[in-house]
């Protein structure tokens, strides 16, 4: 028996049940005082991108236990965040600029595990799906977050992937892997 095999199902069960009414939960006791933070005004793609270019990439301190997404104005407070912390700024600041665009957070749950990662996706037009990785705006002809999900996978063995709402944390979507 491989290690994939004995985590698989705690991958599953914490991107399906766990990570997102964990984080609500921490981001509640941990972070209300970073609400105040005001967010930068943007008016186009290429200033939400020198935002995000202001926030450092860093690996989850041990209050998030395992993984929490933050709240924007928290990460914007630190200027320092993983890519759940990305993700959720470059969404809300997308969803100031351009509500019609839709972002949402992309989460692929890969083997080995510390490659997981999430985006924020978004409609570029009417049927054109982009998505900020990090810093770096990935512009393509994506149609569907299956093909985010395949292209944030990349070389790593894909467990479970899902779409869920940026602001209440809610799964909208949920995928398992075919193995």
């Amino acid at each position: 028996m491989n290690m994939l095999t004995v985590f698989n199902p705690f991958f599953r069960w914490w991107l399906r049940s766990g990570r997102y009414p964990w984080s609500r939960f921490r981001r509640g006791l941990f972070e209300a005082r970073y609400l105040d933070t005001s967010l930068p005004a943007v008016t186009s793609l290429e200033e939400i991108k020198n935002c995000l270019g202001d926030v450092d990439w860093t690996t989850d301190s041990l209050l998030h236990l395992f993984d929490a997404i933050s709240y924007p104005q928290t990460v914007w407070h630190k200027k320092k965040d993983d890519c759940d912390g990305f993700a959720v700024l470059a969404s809300t600041l997308l969803r100031q600029w351009n509500p019609d665009s839709k972002p949402v957070l992309v989460t692929a749950m890969l083997w080995p595990m510390k490659r997981s990662h999430t985006v924020c996706a978004f409609y570029a037009s009417a049927d054109e799906l982009w998505f900020f990785d990090n810093k770096t705006l990935r512009q393509g002809s994506y149609r569907t977050y299956a093909e985010i999900a395949e292209a944030v996978k990349g070389e790593h063995e894909l467990i479970c992937w899902d779409v869920a709402d940026p602001v209440t944390l809610e799964t909208i979507e949920f995928h398992q892997a075919n193995h």
